[in-house]
């Protein structure tokens, strides 16, 4: 009785398994071989919590995926058929990322560092992509100290310089600008099947990307927003968190329509799904996912207009 058990136990960890190691820690982890047929499956129990995973196209691309395993004899032979079936499950912010891929589906050329800068009366908090895998605790605390200085001393209003940020780890982007923020929701990921909150309290931040406390205090400051064609993903959602507040503005070009909120799974061949699950939704109700987001404010001169609008509406000069 107890053997039959056992059995029945170790045969579900065998076909289950995988699924619920990277539902629950973010990486797959498989019991004996990592065949193409086992990938495929995990991988597609994953996708189905896609915001399109409802949808007649991933219905189809699930089934050529699947037949494709089949006939695979390598992983490699699956890849092609099982990234149609992910973009089909999440939209165009999901990808299959092979083995090996030296951009993990980013494009940034060179990436810049989190910092603040003070210019007259104004602090200007750069505020870069960053990956899961950075120093994020770092980071974050790298803004939040460089804006309570600037607050210190004597600084007006702020600028959040989100310009060519691509996306990657949120946390440490909203904690660092955390005493910018009111406590409370500061955006919502909508899925198909429930809400969930980004949540400030104090210099702390849960619910998107890394949760972190960075220190501080709060600052009651205007703040302006800059945004371009570049800024994707977790860029997009930390404008979206200033988006709706009575003292923010923001200032730019349209985003480049990654608003929407991904999981990252990782898997034993070195190959990475990351998937969109939701979309985000800022205070103003307004929701987002592969539409660009427009600036309050569309123009050439994005950091020229904040400063002039910083001095006029706040009087920071």
């Amino acid at each position: 009785m107890l053997s039959a058990l056992l059995l029945a136990v170790g045969a579900v960890a065998f076909v289950y398994g995988p699924t619920l190691t990277a539902m629950l820690t973010g990486t797959a982890r498989f019991a004996g071989t990592q065949t193409p047929k086992r990938y495929s499956a995990t991988v597609l129990a994953l996708a189905e919590q896609g915001i399109y995973a409802d949808s007649t196209e991933f219905e189809e691309a699930k089934a050529r995926a699947k037949e494709a395993a089949k006939q695979a004899d390598t992983l490699h032979d699956v890849y092609p058929a099982l990234e149609d079936a992910v973009k089909a499950a999440g939209g165009k912010h999901s990808r299959l990322i092979e083995p090996g891929n030296p951009n993990l589906g980013w494009t940034m050329e060179e990436k810049s560092e989190a910092a603040v800068s003070v210019e007259g009366r104004v602090a200007v908090a750069t505020v870069p992509g960053v990956d899961r895998h950075d120093d994020v605790q770092g980071y974050a605390d790298t803004l939040a100290t460089g804006l309570a200085s600037a607050r210190d001393t004597g600084a007006c209003g702020a600028v959040v310089d989100l310009r060519g940020n691509d996306g990657g780890d949120m946390g440490p982007m909203v904690a660092g600008l955390s005493s910018l923020l009111p406590d409370g929701t500061a955006l919502e990921f909508v899925s198909r099947t429930n809400t969930t909150q980004v949540t400030v309290e104090g210099n702390s931040v849960t619910g998107g990307g890394t949760p972190i406390t960075t220190s501080g205090g709060k600052w009651d400051a205007p703040v302006a927003v800059l945004v371009d064609g570049d800024t994707a993903s977790s860029g997009e959602a930390t404008m979206l968190s200033f988006r709706g507040l009575e003292r923010s503005q923001s200032f730019g070009s349209p985003t480049a329509g990654y608003a929407s909120a991904n999981m990252v799974y990782d898997f034993p061949d070195g190959s990475l799904l990351m998937l969109t699950i939701a979309k985000d939704k800022a205070r103003t109700g307004e929701e987002f996912a592969e539409d660009p987001v427009q600036p309050d404010v569309e123009t050439d001169v994005p950091f020229e207009q904040a400063m002039q609008w910083l001095a006029t509406e706040h009087g920071c000069k």
